[in-house]
């Protein structure tokens, strides 16, 4: 089956350094990609790229983004509007500073089913009881702002507004970093059923591989802009072949190990 989502050969420059370095990833229908790698290490930006929002400063130098087969690079800026949210949707790394401090929590959610045109303001209404029966929030969360919601609340709130709109890709970037354990888990079990009843992709960006083990199917391991092993998540785990990656996957804590130092 062809890829949803193929970003080939992607070189970007910022300045004089190559943040992005030849990068080629292949994300299929259904599926689960983890973008994995220290910060800085251009996972961000690459995922930034499957939406055209590389920063101004930002220089592409070669390569491709194609979405259900087209180049986005090619698109004209009315184009790329319709696509950002209905076929591709994005969760940002922090929700707090993502969503509108000033709006309800309701209006926010609504207003991408407006912009795009797939609800009726009635329909809206009713999609969104229906979202935030999705993502397990009661219905008065809805009047709420959101400084009023704790950080759980406010990462189902944004993953309601990626999903409102039923895209084909969902790109998600550090999603669970700021949250505790068992908070983290249950945005992580949430994720998962949302994709099984919707059936998205997912580009997950994460530096932690004990996530990665939870929710994918295929990992990218970034380093320096450059993709240094990419093969299925259970593969990676059980024989990691890169050095890069074995360092990686050697600061996961061990339940019990309290004599080894992980490294850094």
């Amino acid at each position: 089956m062809d890829p949803i989502l193929e970003i080939k050969d992607l070189t970007v420059s910022i300045g004089k350094r190559r943040v992005i370095d030849n990068v080629s990833i292949s994300l299929g229908r259904g599926m689960t990609t983890a973008l994995v790698g220290e910060s800085g290490s251009g996972k961000t930006l690459t995922a930034l790229s499957a939406l055209d929002l590389l920063p101004a400063t930002a220089v592409k130098e070669k390569g491709e983004v194609r979405v259900k087969g087209e180049n986005i690079f090619s698109f004209s800026p009315d184009r790329m509007r319709r696509m950002r949210g209905k076929e591709i949707a994005m969760v940002f790394q922090e929700p707090f500073t993502a969503l509108n401090p000033v709006m309800r929590v309701g209006e926010q959610i609504s207003e991408a089913m407006l912009a795009h045109g797939t609800h009726t303001v009635p329909g809206a209404r009713e999609r969104l009881r229906e979202l935030l029966e999705a993502v397990r929030l009661h219905q008065g969360i809805a009047a709420r702002y959101p400084h009023e919601l704790s950080g759980g609340m406010r990462q189902r709130v944004v993953l309601a507004m990626a999903i409102s709109c039923s895209p084909d890709v969902l790109i998600l970037d550090e999603p669970t970093t700021a949250l505790d354990v068992s908070i983290q888990k249950e945005i992580l079990d949430l994720i998962k059923r949302l994709q099984k009843e919707l059936g998205f992709s997912i580009l997950f960006i994460t530096h932690d591989f004990s996530v990665v083990r939870m929710i994918s199917d295929e990992v990218c391991v970034m380093k320096e802009g450059a993709v240094v092993e990419k093969r299925g998540t259970e593969d990676i785990l059980k024989d990691p072949r890169h050095a890069y990656t074995r360092r990686l996957i050697g600061c996961i804590p061990r339940l019990g190990d309290t004599r080894r130092r992980l490294p850094a």
